[in-house]
């Protein structure tokens, strides 16, 4: 048995395993003398500043990947930031998200108060007065430092967002290329053949680039059932439910639709969530059987920009929403149609034969259901966690909720923090913070509770590490070291 965690970083001038070794060091606790980890070569990434991370100890068998995308952000240039940051600006009230309404409109007042001052003519004084305070006093050198930081801040760190979240043709290629090479890290942990399941997490701008190459992996992956011709084991399977008159792929056909149905009409219901994931997890299990390679059960993203998803993947909220209906956007529940999330794949498959009664033998074939190509989240359970923004300044104003925008399957997570100063937008960072006491608390339960857990805990919740039994799907195919 052997689990793989992909952890992806957010925006910034990361360094390489700067965010994966913070991150494994939180999530697995020393147990005594014996090291938590061990630091092994990453045979999987062409980039030499990369290792692969071995957990140790009693845990099951888990190895954690830093999917690295920062090094392909180059040249931004500060004009272009504030060019894509005044572009959100001049959207409609109406369509700029709720969470970070507040910033949209102090923008607005800064800029106003900004034109004003140049309109009064007040701005050439105060310019007159730095310049003529000089670099070298300590009200210049103050004023040097701050412009500097921000300049620093726009380009590092919102530069990354603006590049890969605004598709002008002078960012398709960074965009094609970070999404590719998400794609082909994916692409390589299921061709090993070795891990039973994959988690990805996404903090920040990961997370966007997690969604996007879940996405698209899926469109590998949706159609493969080869079990059921090759197997014998799995066509006796299918053969016992055609005798019986049951279907062979039960929670694909009604159980999971089902139970998306019901998560609609209560969207807000602890319960109905509950089941929706539990029905995830039995489609994905039966997928396995069926031979279906995809083995990424569980998406978790922390702090995710896209709670403001409608702000940069769409013009306004109408066209959030069309697009989701389109399955552009792919969503938690999927979008359904006539069956569900699946189709009537469009070949038949002879899984047996029987004898009608003349000594000739007929076939029996079977038609398998096939997920569509955006119900990825049919059998990937996706977990988000988030602090909550006070007053509309404090907190983490990059994160949100994120149901409202891609489907009530997805469990959203409100979480505190025991870091100092984490009330402010210390919290965007604080999503694995360790207080120190680095076991694993009660309140990691799954169980939906009326406290607001540590991000700590809720985030080892989410992973669930010592679950992978639960993973493990005989007869799948999957190699066991």
């Amino acid at each position: 048995m052997r689990q793989a965690v992909i952890v992806i970083h957010g925006m910034g001038e990361q360094q390489p395993m700067g965010t994966i070794r913070s991150f494994v060091d939180a999530v697995l606790p020393a147990e005594g003398d014996v090291p938590a980890y061990y630091s092994k070569p990453d045979r999987l990434s062409e980039l030499f500043e990369l290792r692969q991370l071995q957990a140790t100890g009693s845990r099951m068998r888990t190895d954690f990947y830093e999917y690295y995308w920062a090094y392909n952000v180059e040249s931004t240039k500060l004009w272009s930031v504030l060019l894509w940051m005044l572009r959100l600006m001049l959207r409609s009230p109406k369509d700029v998200p709720h969470g970070v309404r507040a910033i949209w409109w102090l923008s607005w007042a800064l800029l106003a108060s900004f034109l004003v001052l140049l309109a009064l003519g007040l701005l050439g004084p105060v310019s007159k007065s730095i310049k003529d305070a000089g670099p070298l006093t300590l009200v210049g050198a103050l004023i040097f430092v701050s412009l500097s930081a921000i300049q620093f801040v726009l380009i590092s760190y919102v530069g990354d967002a603006a590049r890969y979240l605004s598709p002008l043709p002078a960012n398709i290629n960074l965009r094609q290329k970070i999404r590719s090479q998400g794609v082909q890290l994916l692409r390589k942990l299921h061709a090993s053949r070795k891990y039973d399941r994959i988690i990805i997490v996404g903090h920040s701008l990961g997370s966007v680039i997690g969604h996007d190459i879940i996405g698209r992996f899926w469109l590998e992956n949706n159609e493969q059932l080869p079990a059921i011709e090759a197997d014998p084991k799995v066509k006796k399977l299918i053969l016992d439910a055609m005798a019986a008159g049951r279907s062979a792929q039960p929670i694909v056909r009604d159980e999971l639709s089902q139970a998306g149905e019901l998560l609609y009409r209560t969207p807000h219901n602890p319960r109905a969530l509950q089941n929706f994931q539990r029905s995830q997890l039995k489609a994905w299990r039966e997928q396995c059987t069926l031979g279906n390679p995809w083995r990424i059960s569980d998406f978790i993203t922390l702090g995710s920009p896209l709670a403001h998803a409608e702000l940069f993947l769409a013009a306004n909220k109408e066209e959030f929403e069309s697009r989701k209906r389109q399955r552009e956007v792919v969503t938690c529940p999927p979008q359904r149609d006539a069956k569900g999330y699946a189709y009537s794949a469009p070949n038949s498959v002879v899984v047996g034969s029987a004898e009608p009664g003349n000594g000739s033998k007929a076939e029996k074939r079977y038609t398998p259901l096939i997920l569509h190509h955006a119900a990825p989240f049919a059998v990937t359970r996706w977990t988000n966690l988030y602090f909550p923004v006070k007053w509309g300044l404090l907190g983490d104003l990059v994160g949100g909720p994120l149901a409202s925008a891609f489907g009530p399957g997805v469990r959203d997570v409100p979480v505190r923090t025991t870091r100092r100063l984490g009330w402010t937008l210390r919290a965007h960072t604080s999503y694995w913070f360790c207080s120190g006491d680095s076991r694993p608390q009660a309140a990691a339960s799954s169980s939906p509770t009326t406290t607001v857990p540590d991000a700590l805990d809720a985030l080892r919740a989410a992973l669930a590490l010592n679950e992978l039994r639960k993973f493990v799907v005989a007869g799948s195919g999957q190699r066991t070291p």
